[in-house]
């Protein structure tokens, strides 16, 4: 199975919440134990700035090529945005870009990284800059590669700028199952919001899924899904506010993979959030989420 990754997703940000050294570092994890080959790690190329217009205004755009942010920029991302943290926004837009086109190609493409959910069309927010997977899905679209698109995000937090972004275009739909108490405060209108309590646990958490997402595949039917997978529904997540193991994640990941697959979707992920208190349980979960798509390649 290929993989995407660049060496430019490892931005370092000191003392953050958002360590962006997981992505690699569940990559390291995924050669040491054999499941992806160095071969088989594919760099992406920058996206073009017509590739970011098709998401965001020529104002943020211009933003995040020329490096012009300003305070308020990062106040509201969250972040000290330095070079290298722009460019690492930058990068994964065209992970995920890649990505897409692996899962056309061969039925699941993985960007080991990605996930920007919180960018919105002008601005950024909750640590995005820039929304990667509305940008990969709007190039499809132009491409004509694909007529309809559903976005699965499965992140602890709902994916408010993809759901912004995509408001009224009725060739995507936007599935999103999150903490309804967490961040966002203000929750924008996916195509289906499914929030949930507190400390919701695996059995209610794959109950609700089981539930809901078939009959949203099966009444849309779309000609590709981006799976945003994010850790952050761990137990022990700091940010997450939910209660899942870690096999009720694998098992999370098992069925929207064997969902997809069964109705011949093509299916590109992305690893977006994760905060765990031990980072390696982060990792951990990162690489098994990957490791569940390689079986369904």
């Amino acid at each position: 199975m290929k993989i995407v990754f660049s060496k430019y997703y490892t931005a370092v940000s000191p003392g953050h919440v958002f360590r962006a050294d997981k992505f690699e570092a569940a990559l390291k994890l995924l050669l040491k134990e054999g499941v992806v080959l160095k071969k088989d790690v594919l760099a992406p190329e920058e996206p073009s700035k017509a590739d970011l217009l098709l998401a965001h205004s020529p104002g943020w755009v211009n933003k995040n090529l020329n490096f012009k942010f300003t305070a308020e920029d990062g106040a509201k991302a969250e972040l000290k945005i330095t070079r290298g943290v722009a460019r690492a926004h930058l990068m994964n837009v065209g992970g995920t870009i890649l990505a897409a086109r692996l899962a056309l190609e061969n039925g699941i493409g993985v960007n080991c990284g990605g996930g920007s959910h919180h960018a919105f069309h002008d601005h950024g927010e909750g640590f995005c800059l820039l929304n990667d997977i509305a940008v990969a899905v709007k190039k499809l679209l132009k491409e004509r590669r694909i007529k309809r698109a559903m976005v699965i995000d499965l992140d602890a937090h709902q994916g408010n700028g993809t759901a912004a972004i995509f408001s009224g275009d009725k060739r995507v739909f936007t599935f999103s199952m999150h903490g309804a108490g967490t961040y966002p405060e203000k929750k924008e209108k996916s195509s289906l919001d499914i929030g949930l309590r507190p400390g919701t646990g695996d059995a209610a958490y794959l109950s609700a899924l089981g539930r809901e997402l078939p009959r949203a595949l099966d009444k849309f039917g779309p000609d590709l899904a981006v799976y945003v997978a994010g850790a952050d529904v761990y137990r022990n997540d700091l940010l997450g506010g939910l209660g899942l193991t870690v096999e009720g994640i694998k098992k999370r990941d098992a069925f929207v993979f064997g969902e997809c697959r069964a109705r011949g979707v093509p299916a590109a992920l992305v690893l977006s959030g994760g905060y765990a208190k031990k980072f390696s349980d982060t990792v951990r979960i990162h690489a098994n989420t990957i490791k569940t798509g390689a079986r369904f390649a």
